[in-house]
């Protein structure tokens, strides 16, 4: 992965908890019979690393490609069955992105909800400046013409009477 000294890591450990449905992050299909340490029966144990502060290269005053750091990690992340949190500004191009996500579920809540055209999607509030206003409408129009999954208009959603 990176090569680099990076100090300090931040570690927080996380469990992807089985449900009945699929969220946007969930364990990864048949965690149960391959366990590793920290999983169990429900739940897949996930450890989020966090990098913080600056680079030894930067340190030490020598030439650092981070654009280039960071989508070395995101390939990896990709790789390793990994995703990156998104709190972090991704690299990732939009293909990519979506492998790391499901984007099933999201899309479907945009839908349903209005979203589409009114919010821009996460992955362009987590991507660096690579998109104009109008080239992210124009993304969130073909969204909208496009049937990724159909949106249920199920009796549970309407108003009790």
């Amino acid at each position: 992965m990176l090569t680099e000294l990076v100090y300090p890591l931040w570690l927080c450990p996380h469990k992807l908890f089985k449900f009945p449905y699929k969220t946007m992050i969930y364990p990864e299909a048949g965690f149960e019979l391959h366990r590793r340490q920290g999983d169990t029966s429900y739940a897949q144990m996930y450890t989020d690393v966090g990098v913080y502060y600056a680079p030894g290269p930067v340190l030490r005053g020598e030439v650092f490609d981070g654009a280039g750091a960071v989508r070395t990690m995101e390939s990896w992340l990709i790789e390793n069955h990994g995703y990156q949190p998104q709190y972090a500004v991704s690299e990732l191009d939009e293909k990519s992105f979506w492998r790391m996500f499901d984007a099933g579920l999201y899309e479907n809540c945009r839908k349903k909800y209005g979203a589409v055209g009114t919010f821009m999607s996460v992955y362009y509030k987590s991507k660096k400046g690579r998109k104009t206003e109008k080239e992210v409408q124009e993304a969130e129009q073909a969204h909208l013409e496009t049937p990724i999954a159909e949106v249920d208009d199920d009796e549970d959603d309407q108003p009790a009477d």
